[in-house]
């Protein structure tokens, strides 16, 4: 039973041209591994690229690599104010949630929304 009916093959240039655009490089040993610099990250979730879209075998160092940057918690930053539903006042994001749950909750200015 071939798995080529149920998966598109990637080529090995789609490959090339993914693992160039996340700032990853690959070290010249007899096994390759990859190195990351978590300072070239990008900070805010919402620009991320999926870990899903990373090659599986990289997928681990770049989990790593985020959980070795602090969260994004932009905390002087002009929250917008939004209406939901009928309510009549507007609502935003609240920095104290910070401080609450300051290991986990991470704030995407680009998308203005939360990640858990």
């Amino acid at each position: 039973m071939s798995l080529d009916k149920y998966f598109k093959r990637k080529s090995l240039e789609d490959e090339e041209s993914i693992k160039a655009s996340s700032y990853i490089t690959l070290s010249s040993s007899k096994k390759n591994h990859i190195e990351i610099n978590p300072d070239t990250l990008l900070a805010d979730p919402g620009l991320r690229r999926p870990i899903y879209e990373y090659h599986i075998n990289d997928r681990d160092a770049i989990q790593r690599a985020y959980l070795q940057k602090s969260p994004c918690q932009p905390s002087h930053c002009d929250f917008p104010q939004k209406q939901f539903g009928n309510i009549s006042t507007l609502r935003r994001f609240n920095p104290a949630w910070f401080g609450a749950y300051p290991t986990w909750l991470e704030y995407s200015i680009a998308k203005d929304v939360v990640f858990c």
